[in-house]
Parts: structure tokens; sequence; C-alpha cells
């Protein structure tokens, strides 16, 4: 097993996103309760940051911190 995958596992296991730096789509709109259409939006808008690799998009906004930018709105 490469460190790689092991880093994943160990990650998985934990339950612990705060040492992760990018998230696919699906997993970004889950984490903070929108589809997948909406986090293009976001992306497009440049609300949120991605980068292209390979196929993937990977969204390297944190969840946490676009949930804490929406806060500072709301106020």
């Amino acid at each position: 097993m490469d460190t790689k995958q092991s880093t994943i596992g160990a990650e998985r296991l934990s339950g612990d996103s705060s040492q992760k730096f990018g998230w696919r789509i699906n997993e970004w709109g889950a984490a903070v309760g929108l589809g997948r259409a909406s986090v293009y939006e976001l992306i497009a808008a440049k609300t949120i940051a991605s980068v292209k690799f390979g196929g993937a998009r990977i969204i390297t906004t944190h969840p946490r911190d676009f949930l804490s930018s929406l806060a500072s709105y709301a106020g």
C-alpha cells in the first residue's frame, strides 16, 4: 500500500477532515448541503476555488471556510 492510500484510509477511520486539502464535487456538496449544479455555479462565480487534475475537478476551498463566509453575510 502506498503512502497516499494509507493517509486516505487513516483519515476515513479517524473521521478527521481538518487535514484534507481537496474534495470531489459530490463530496464537497454533501459536506455543505448543496447539489452538483450549485457547486459548479459557485466555481463559475469564483466563490470557491478549484483545480482540474486530469479529468477530475478538485475543490480546494474547505467546506468550513465556505460556511463561515456565509455566516459573515448573515450578520
